[in-house]
């Protein structure tokens, strides 16, 4: 599917893809996620929320 085909279903922008860093709560190990936001580098889950908080999750 073409980057156009994927911002007309979605009404967003793309970006290239990175990674969201989180942390097993049960083994401790890394788990990387696949991840388009808006930041555009890897990051943690505290570094999205810092940027965008809960009003993200807002319609």
């Amino acid at each position: 599917m073409s980057k156009k085909t994927r911002q007309a279903q979605s009404g967003t922008t793309t970006t290239d893809s990175h990674v969201e860093r989180a942390t097993s709560v049960v083994t401790g190990q890394p788990i990387l996620i696949r991840c388009q936001c808006p930041l555009g580098h890897d990051h943690t889950y505290a570094d999205w929320q810092e940027r965008f908080g809960t009003s993200a999750f807002r319609n």
